[in-house]
């Protein structure tokens, strides 16, 4: 079950990286993250990357793709 809800709640905050400007720090405030830094942990755990790497490299793609 709780890989079931880090899985979850990784696709919401690659969709908020990816389709929003929020800031990073606004984005962990959002999902209760104590710092960006908790987020910045866990997020790398699930994905292998940092949500700014990530948010990035979507970016990038979308440029590429476009």
């Amino acid at each position: 079950m709780q890989q079931y809800i880090a899985s979850y709640k990784t696709k919401l905050i690659a969709h908020w990286l990816q389709y929003s400007d929020k800031r990073i720090n606004g984005i962990a405030s959002e999902f209760y993250f104590t710092d960006e830094s908790h987020l910045n942990k866990f997020f790398r755990k699930q994905v292998g990357h940092s949500p700014r790497e990530y948010r990035e490299r979507m970016r990038q793609a979308e440029r590429v793709g476009a």
